[in-house]
């Protein structure tokens, strides 16, 4: 199944990540210390995936003020601040090259299912919600807030 899993995972272009309950544990940051550390993981995260010819990005209904300084201090791509999912993601492949089938997305949640079957690969953290297990093409290893590392593995793999 891993061979499986990174021949399909050299065709995506764009791994897309809900933020809370994927990226990060859900209310874990909580200190502006915290949050400095996770937004220098995101800018690095976001280079190495540019290095590998892919995109990072966020899918979230969240607009606070987490989600705009994520969308000043990294070449993220950020569509946030409906639950419509589909359609923020919808209006973001109109203006570029890639189809659904070069898209990866990780959520955890209900509302992150419509998005997560559309998808050329769909996962979810081990600890995710039953519900979204029962239609995603693979289940990380890691909980929420480590799922990014197991990615950026992945991603080398295929390069080998």
């Amino acid at each position: 199944m891993k061979s499986d899993f990174l021949n399909k995972l050299k065709e995506i272009k764009l791994f897309l990540f809900d933020l809370d309950g994927v990226l990060i544990s859900k209310n874990s940051i909580k200190t502006t210390e915290s949050e400095s550390q996770f937004l220098l993981q995101l800018r690095m995260a976001c280079e190495e995936f540019l290095q590998h010819d892919a995109k990072l990005g966020i899918v979230t209904a969240s607009n606070d003020s987490l989600i705009v300084k994520i969308k000043e201090n990294s070449k993220c791509v950020m569509l946030s601040d409906s639950i419509n999912k589909v359609k923020m993601v919808d209006d973001y492949l109109k203006h570029d090259t890639i189809s659904y089938k070069q898209v990866m997305y990780i959520g955890d949640d209900i509302l992150d299912i419509p998005l997560l079957q559309k998808v050329g690969i769909s996962g979810v953290p081990k600890d995710g919600r039953r519900e979204v297990k029962r239609v995603v093409n693979f289940i990380t290893k890691s909980s929420s807030g480590e799922v990014l590392p197991e990615i950026i593995d992945y991603l080398k793999q295929t390069k080998k």
